[in-house]
């Protein structure tokens, strides 16, 4: 009953934080409350918030994986690739982009359950690994050759206001992601594994079929992230999403996850990366240099893992008293 209860008590604190910070900017911040400027931090906090998705099935199994952004580029790389040599329409564009996430995702998970080394560790080493092979094949060179269909900004419209590919893919991921979490036994198999490992591979689950299923889920989100990227910027400059890890890591701590596993939700999540998006916004809108951004969200990850790490520290402080 803890879990539930401090996945509600983060939900809380950053939906009161979010209204703080947005009815503040909304009064000092000039050009903050216009419904143009909210739907351009939607589209572009949308990637932020689909990695974020991603990252929670990982975390809620008790695995971390930071290579999310280069399974990205690597997605976008080739299906910018595939795009420029074939007609292969939407349809064929979302298999390309999900196909090779979702295969990069289960390398992921294969690797990381074999070596048994810290997860952080083999996957940061998987990253660059992706990483480089993308550069030595790409030379860094900028593709931008796309074909018609897939230029359009609005796939629709809504009160005269564009609806977005971002936006659409955000929303259809959040309620896979949601459901899959609570209403599936996957979802309860996830929590399981992430709160006490030891004790679900006891009673049976096998570990190499979750890790499969948590990273491969993580990769095939990841691919799509590419996808809408590569739409919103109507470029693919190979490697560009990488370095982008500390804000959905941030978001999805704030968002009440915990990097022990077995926690957190969609709902959270989503709060977090608004949380995160709107500093960001704030302080390009106010004029201050985009580097206090990273500067900002690190010590937000600080102050978000410092309780939680406390918490862990207390028994063994008592003990040694």
């Amino acid at each position: 009953m803890a879990e539930p209860l401090r996945e509600r008590s983060a939900i809380r604190r950053l939906a009161a934080g979010i209204g703080l910070l947005g009815g503040a900017a909304a009064l000092w911040v000039p050009g903050f409350a216009s419904p143009y400027n909210w739907l351009d931090l939607l589209s572009s906090s949308s990637i932020t918030a689909l990695f974020a998705l991603g990252l929670l099935v990982v975390l809620m199994a008790g695995e971390l994986d930071i290579s999310f952004t280069a399974i990205a580029s690597v997605s976008q790389f080739l299906l910018a690739v595939a795009l420029a040599r074939q007609d292969i329409g939407w349809a064929g564009t979302i298999v390309v982009s999900a196909l090779v996430g979702l295969l990069l995702g289960l390398v992921n998970g294969a690797v990381a359950t074999w070596l048994r080394a810290p997860p952080i560790i083999t996957t940061i080493a998987l990253l660059n690994v992706y990483g480089g092979v993308l550069a030595l094949i790409s030379r860094g060179e900028m593709l931008y050759d796309f074909p018609d269909f897939f230029t359009y900004t609005a796939v629709a419209r809504i009160g005269g206001y564009p609806l977005t590919l971002q936006t659409i893919a955000l929303a259809v991921t959040a309620v896979v992601t949601a459901l899959m979490l609570k209403a599936t036994n996957l979802g309860r198999i996830l929590r399981a594994v992430g709160g006490n490992r030891d004790a679900a591979l006891r009673l049976g689950i096998n570990g190499m079929t979750v890790n499969l299923l948590a990273y491969g889920y993580l990769g095939l989100v990841s691919g799509i992230a590419g996808l809408a990227h590569a739409q919103l910027l109507q470029a693919v400059t190979p490697g560009s999403l990488i370095g982008r890890e500390l804000d959905v890591v941030a978001a999805t701590i704030l968002g009440g996850a915990s990097l022990a596993g077995g926690r957190g939700g969609v709902v959270g999540t989503l709060l977090g990366v608004l949380f995160i998006a709107l500093i960001g916004n704030i302080l390009v809108l106010s004029g201050v240099s985009p580097y206090w951004h990273q500067a900002v969200t690190g010590a937000i990850v600080l102050a978000a893992v410092a309780p939680i790490a406390w918490r862990h520290a207390r028994p063994a402080l008592a003990e040694v008293a």
